[in-house]
């Protein structure tokens, strides 16, 4: 009875986080959309050609592909973030309940914390890595509209049965290293300082779990995830929009070094505003939509 309870606790618990990944994301989609394109737009402009801010990247996409065009890749994001962000949100406080040397996780130290954060999602995101290429690759393509080329793909199903057919199984792992790499640093750092700030808020405000104690703890969170994890996220986007007949980088250090030497050390925090943009709201409505869910259901928060 017990291990039947213990297990509908965690199908209970990855349904909300999933579901609270997928709310989130669709609302922000949009932004994850431009950070992408002005992630990859050195990679298609000459090198003297000015680059465009966050405005100027939005205006161009609707300019020239319509306001859908923010929506590209919709049915890939929403795979990943059932698949990733439900196990990663869901795994951490069981985790991090493991390695705390308390029972109380209001105590849990720090460390634990991190520690927590960065083994959840460096698993996550391993097994989720294929839905982020696909993802990535359908809203790379609205740049070959741009410039009056054929898109790649022309959904995410084609582009599944394409990247397996023409490249193999190994393309859906392209970029795996890096993207590992950037979820161990941007949940070992992000979850564990909403997690740490929620408890400091609480004790400031005397208030427990109250409305504004995860308001401003995901704004700490969103903050500490955009500033770690913008370089991984260039590195990743990257090495996934890569096309197998015409590799621009052998590995993800390759990739850093090359951006380094032609677009400067700044290149690797490249698209960061709508980074944080996306990553702040993302986290307001992921957090709060999370935690009302598993309060409800399963009458605890995170």
């Amino acid at each position: 009875m017990a291990q039947s309870h213990a297990t509908w606790q965690m199908l209970g618990r990855f349904a909300c986080t999933a579901t609270s990944c997928c709310v989130a994301d669709a609302a922000c989609l949009p932004l994850d959309v431009v950070k992408t394109r002005m992630q990859l737009q050195n990679e298609m402009l000459p090198s003297s050609a000015p680059r465009l801010g966050v405005l100027g990247m939005g205006a161009q996409i609707l300019r020239h592909e319509g306001v859908l065009a923010f929506y590209s890749g919709f049915a890939a994001a929403m795979l990943r973030q059932a698949s990733y962000g439900g196990l990663c949100f869901g795994a951490y406080p069981l985790i991090r309940d493991a390695l705390s040397p308390t029972s109380d996780a209001k105590a849990t130290p720090m460390w634990a914390r991190i520690a927590a954060g960065g083994s959840a999602g460096a698993a996550a995101s391993a097994f989720a890595n294929p839905t982020d290429v696909v993802k990535v690759r359908l809203q790379a393509d609205g740049r070959l509209l741009a410039m009056g080329e054929k898109p790649r793909y022309t959904g995410t199903v084609d582009a599944i049965q394409r990247i397996a057919r023409d490249e193999g199984l190994a393309a859906f792992y392209k970029g795996v290293g890096p993207n590992v790499q950037r979820a161990t640093v941007v949940n070992g750092i992000g979850i564990a300082c909403y997690d740490q700030s929620k408890q400091t808020v609480v004790t400031l405000l005397g208030e427990d779990e109250s409305l504004l104690a995860r308001f401003l703890a995901a704004l700490v969170g969103g903050v500490a995830t955009a500033l770690v994890g913008c370089p991984f996220d260039v590195l990743k986007t990257r090495m996934m929009n890569q096309a197998v007949e015409r590799p621009l980088y052998t590995s993800a250090g390759q990739c850093a070094l090359a951006i380094v030497r032609v677009e400067g050390p700044l290149a690797l925090w490249k698209g960061l505003m709508p980074v944080y943009c996306r990553q702040a709201p993302f986290n307001l409505l992921n957090y709060l939509i999370m935690e009302q869910l598993t309060l409800a259901i399963l009458g605890r928060s995170m």
